[in-house]
């Protein structure tokens, strides 16, 4: 992997601090990542499809900060693009990436702008590239509580046991969710549905992994609020009677 450091100050702060070196190491660093972009974009696109497997080519040389720098600055300089999504013209505003005006008053950021492809397979490419950094990311509450949303709601939807014996109703876990899950995520997803006869299980003649419940189960039982830990509930319980506690002073104390 290229391991030069990522330079987030202009071309006229590199000069005063005398940190030209590292400066237009970096911007060349850049500017391969951009070609390497393009290169990645032009040999996995067949058939109307781009494959996902550009993005780890990528990555792998320039890792995900340098590749997100130059993307949200691509988008940033397309921002009049309606071919590239709204979504991502958000997420590329999350991304901080300098200003660095020449003398003449035009941006220097212009060299490393993925301009070689097509604007809707850039677009394709930052979506797969997104992706594939979140399923590097540790599971959050929040997304183990999406996750139990959305198997509950496909569960109450069902009108008959979809099970291969036609005894249980069942719904697929995310893939996503799995491939990111470890077993205390699982565990903590399995308390959050409401229901006793839940199991998570494979399928011999189907992939992934499934929710499962008896037919006999009320499918629209609300989901169950994790219970916070008995020594998180004492320190809460503690800290308020402190706050709380009359303060002496040092004459009160004489």
């Amino acid at each position: 992997m290229d391991k030069t450091p990522l330079y987030k100050h202009p071309g006229a702060y590199a000069k005063e601090h005398d940190e030209l070196p590292v400066y237009r190491a970096s911007n060349k660093a850049n500017i391969a990542c951009k070609e390497a972009i393009e290169a990645a974009v032009s040999a996995h696109y067949s058939d109307n499809r781009l494959n996902p497997g550009g993005v780890k080519q990528v990555v792998d040389q320039f890792g995900y900060e340098r590749t997100f720098y130059v993307l949200a600055n691509t988008v940033k300089s397309k921002d009049w693009d309606a071919r590239i999504s709204r979504d991502n013209k958000e997420w590329a505003k999350t991304i901080s990436v300098v200003d660095n005006p020449d003398t003449w008053g035009s941006d220097r950021n212009c060299y490393f702008v993925v301009d070689k492809c097509h604007p809707g397979l850039t677009d394709l490419f930052i979506n797969q590239a997104r992706h594939e950094y979140q399923l590097t990311q540790p599971l959050s509450k929040d997304d183990i509580q999406r996750e139990a949303e959305k198997i509950q709601s496909r569960m109450k939807s069902q009108r008959e046991p979809n099970s291969p014996s036609g005894t249980h109703f069942m719904v697929q876990v995310s893939e996503d969710f799995m491939f990111r899950a470890s077993s205390k995520d699982t565990d903590r997803l399995c308390a959050t549905l409401p229901w006793d006869s839940l199991s998570l299980s494979s399928l011999k003649d189907k992939p992934g992994v499934f929710a499962m419940i008896s037919k006999d189960e009320q499918r629209d039982k609300p989901l169950r609020q994790p219970k916070r830990s008995l020594i998180k509930k004492i320190k809460e319980t503690q800290a308020a009677l402190d706050e709380s506690a009359p303060i002496k002073s040092a004459d009160m104390e004489l």
